[in-house]
Formats: C-alpha cells, sequence, structure tokens
C-alpha cells in the first residue's frame, strides 16, 4: 500500500519536531516558546493521520487559533488605567467570597485624604457658641475644645492667665471661616484660631479688645461702632460704672448654667457692668474687624449715654436727663 510509507514519514517528521521544540523552550530565557507542547502533539496526531496541518493550528490551553491569539493580544487591556480609588475586586473560581484583584492598583497612605469640613464662626460669637458649633460639626467636642483652651499658653500672643476669667481664650478666637479636619486635633483647630487673630487684630490690647467686645453686642454699623467705643472710654475715664445690658446677658447666657464650668458663683460681680466697676474680668465675646477697629480708633464724643431705640436708631447723650427724655421719645428696643 502507498499510504504505508506516507504515515511513517508522518511519524518521524513529528518526532523531530517535538524534539526540535522541546529544545527551544529550554532554551528560552523567558520560559515561552513560539510553539507549545500540545501544538506539536496535535500537529503530528494530524500528520501520522496523514492529514495536511492547518496553520489555523487550534491549542490546548486557550482554545483559540493561533489568529485569533494573535488579534486577542493585540486588543487594549481592560485593565488600564482605572480612576476609582476603589480597587476592583473579582471572585476566584471556586470560591464563595471575593477576594482583591491582584492586577489592580491600590491607593498609597498618602492618597487616602481625611474628610474636611468648612466652620464659620460669626461675629460676636461666644466661646461656648464656639466650642458647641465646632462640636455639631464634628471637629471636636466641645469639652476637649475648652480643657485645650484653658490649658494652652500661646508662643506669639499675650493672652491673660488670670483665674477671674471664665474661659481664657474667649476674644481671641477671631471670627472667620475655617475648614477643618473631622475628628481634629483640639490643640491644631485652637492654634488655627489664634494665628488668624494674630494675623488680623494682633495690634490690639487685651483691655481694647474688651472694649472691642462689648462693641461689637451695641452696634450695627461702624459709624455707631465708633460712637459707642467712644461712650464706653469715656464713662470710664469719667469712673462711672459701664452698665451695659450685655455684659449681664452675657453671664446669664453663657456662665451661669454652662455645661463647661464648675463653680460660676463668682462670675456674675466680675463680668455684670451694672455690679462690677470699669471693665468686665474679659471679653464678652469674640468680636470682628468692625469691633476691633472702634475699639481702636473710637469716635471723639463727649456722651455718656446711648440706647437703641424703637425707630432702628442710635441715641446719645451727654446726661442722664437728656438720656431719659429720649427713651421717652423713641422707646427702647432690647434684644442683641
Amino acid at each position: 500500500m502507498k499510504s504505508f510509507p506516507i504515515r511513517i514519514a508522518g511519524v518521524l517528521l513529528a518526532a523531530a519536531m517535538l524534539f526540535t521544540a522541546a529544545g527551544c523552550q529550554s532554551k528560552d530565557p523567558e520560559g515561552e516558546s513560539s510553539q507549545t507542547l500540545s501544538e506539536v502533539q496535535l500537529t503530528s496526531s494530524f500528520l501520522a493521520e496523514g492529514l495536511p496541518a492547518s496553520s489555523e493550528t487550534v491549542t490546548a490551553s486557550s482554545g483559540l487559533t493561533s489568529s485569533e491569539q494573535k488579534e486577542a493580544s493585540s486588543r487594549p487591556s481592560s485593565g488600564g488605567n482605572r480612576t476609582s480609588s476603589v480597587p476592583q475586586q473579582t471572585q476566584m473560581p471556586g470560591d464563595g467570597g471575593e477576594e482583591p484583584d491582584q492586577g489592580q492598583e491600590r491607593p498609597t497612605a498618602s492618597e487616602v485624604q481625611r474628610e474636611t469640613v468648612r466652620v464659620t464662626i460669626p461675629e460676636g460669637f461666644t466661646f461656648l457658641q464656639v466650642a458647641k458649633r465646632l462640636e455639631a460639626n464634628g471637629v471636636c467636642t466641645a469639652q476637649e475644645f475648652y480643657e485645650t483652651a484653658q490649658a494652652y499658653n500661646p508662643s506669639s500672643l499675650t493672652v491673660p492667665t488670670s483665674s477671674d476669667r471664665a474661659y481664657k481664650m474667649e476674644g481671641y478666637l477671631y471670627p472667620d471661616t475655617y475648614e477643618f479636619y473631622v475628628d481634629d486635633d483640639p490643640q491644631d483647630v485652637l492654634i488655627k484660631m489664634l494665628n488668624n487673630f494674630r494675623d488680623k487684630a494682633g495690634g490690639i490690647t487685651d483691655e481694647q479688645l474688651i472694649v472691642a467686645s462689648i462693641v461689637e453686642k451695641e452696634s450695627r454699623s461702624s459709624e455707631n461702632a465708633a460712637m459707642v467705643a467712644s461712650v464706653v472710654y469715656n464713662r470710664l475715664k469719667a469712673g462711672m460704672k459701664l452698665e451695659m445690658d450685655p455684659t449681664r446677658v452675657y453671664v446669664n447666657e453663657n456662665i451661669t448654667g454652662s455645661p463647661l464650668l464648675s463653680d460660676t458663683s463668682k462670675y456674675a460681680a466680675l463680668y455684670n457692668t451694672y455690679k462690677c466697676s470699669g471693665l468686665p474680668a474679659g471679653p464678652i465675646c469674640n468680636p470682628g474687624n468692625r469691633a476691633i477697629k472702634a475699639a481702636l480708633n473710637p469716635a471723639s464724643s463727649e456722651y455718656l449715654y446711648f440706647f437703641f431705640g424703637n425707630d432702628n436708631q442710635n441715641h446719645y447723650s451727654k446726661t442722664y436727663e437728656e438720656h431719659l427724655a429720649a427713651m421717652e421719645q423713641y422707646g427702647v428696643q432690647y434684644g442683641y
């Protein structure tokens, strides 16, 4: 039969190709050959049967033809530059759980950003109000902020440490909009506010700051702020009690019953200017730029009295009799 020599030749040729393929694989430095053992075995089986070897040989490992493999390898990989910061996960065969994709880059520690929050401190906010707002925004607790403020001694500012003051840092927390971390360090929060005060109001004395805090509560415009400041200084010069209503309100709303203070009995006589002589023991709020400027540059006047009338205007008087007559005429509008 003529097919017998062909079969013999096919077997010999297949054996030669198998030997060559094995030699190529052992010499490949990357551990890869241009033809796999499965490809050689399948090719030899075709030749042994006297059939022509196809150029589109199917590999046992992938089930794709060689041209299909080339086409697949030429397509871009779907695991390229991902924008998500959360690693993609893939389920492994035979595994009921999920494992992270080993080919996916994971964010480094420096790339994980802490959550921040913007907190606005309005002009005239007291220390207690500031502390509560920080707590409400998740920055730190009011108690932590109070304890930190009481114990901290700034290096670039001179803040009185008198035990007569209910809140050591009252007046020095400059009103502004700040950006803090959620669960921030209370000392870092305090330092940021104190640095802002130093940069924007660092030239003011503690006495002027106390005046500014009263002006903040007693005025509603820059013009009236300068006039109120002049009344405060005039009464101090004349040796009169200031008798400013906001100081009494401060005691009632920020000291008496405060969750941050333990013993508050002594402070009424120290802050209520209907009781104490001169200035209160410390600022009664954290004044803004308008009030600070007025305390530094008060108007020139001889007024000793003023009130805010029902006509939404401030009225100033030199004598007590004039003051009473003006209140009778315009009425007094209370509230701060």
